[in-house]
């Protein structure tokens, strides 16, 4: 899926796509591809079987790899 927020080939982290989403025209795409991807979520919680499939897929893909998280085990940060 795909949706326009932007100038074609324009690089994302650049001032035409900060002018592009802050204007009418990049709020109207990206509020098209939230409601796009929110129905799917509508579709897919509607369907246990569905929901059991992506569920196996994912369990395969994922295989025997575990998350590392970046931020390493220990105490929280100091609050100041």
């Amino acid at each position: 899926m795909s949706t326009p927020a932007a100038p074609k080939d324009a690089p994302w982290h650049s001032w035409a796509v900060v002018a592009c989403t802050g204007m009418s025209i990049g709020h109207k795409g990206m509020l098209h591809a939230s409601k796009a991807l929110g129905m799917t979520m509508v579709d897919i919680f509607e369907d246990p079987k569905l929901v059991k499939e992506i569920k196996a897929e994912y369990k395969e893909r994922k295989g025997s790899s575990r998350y590392e998280p970046m931020i390493p085990p220990g105490p929280p940060p100091i609050k100041r």
